[in-house]
């Protein structure tokens, strides 16, 4: 009778432990070349002002930009759909798409 019991504590907490583990699982984003080419002419047609990168911040995915730099809308007007709930940013030469709600790079566009 406990061989049964702990048995069931152990299989709850293991099933508890993988949810929190795929809750915590990053999706990489990512960008078919012909979604890159529309959505690199689209920004380059924008010219927007290029931002100088940080000292010492190392630009790589996964990184949060500093607060001080202004992130830019991207309308549907720019033609590739999977873009359209990020913002980006010109770093130096380096096109950044960032999630607004962490601040955190998803892709760059070299």
């Amino acid at each position: 009778m406990k061989t049964s019991g702990i048995a069931a504590f152990v299989g709850a907490f293991l099933t508890v432990a993988n949810a929190f583990a795929a809750a915590g699982t990053a999706t990489t984003f990512t960008l078919s070349p012909a979604d890159t080419t529309t959505f690199k002419a689209w920004v380059t047609a924008q010219k927007p002002a290029t931002v100088a990168v940080p000292a010492g911040f190392n630009v790589a995915v996964g990184q949060a930009l500093p607060a001080n730099i202004t992130l830019i809308d991207i309308p549907a007007t720019a033609n590739v759909a999977s873009v359209t709930k990020y913002k980006y940013v010109m770093l130096g030469d380096k096109i950044i798409l960032v999630d607004p709600a962490d601040r955190k790079i998803i892709y760059i566009v070299g």
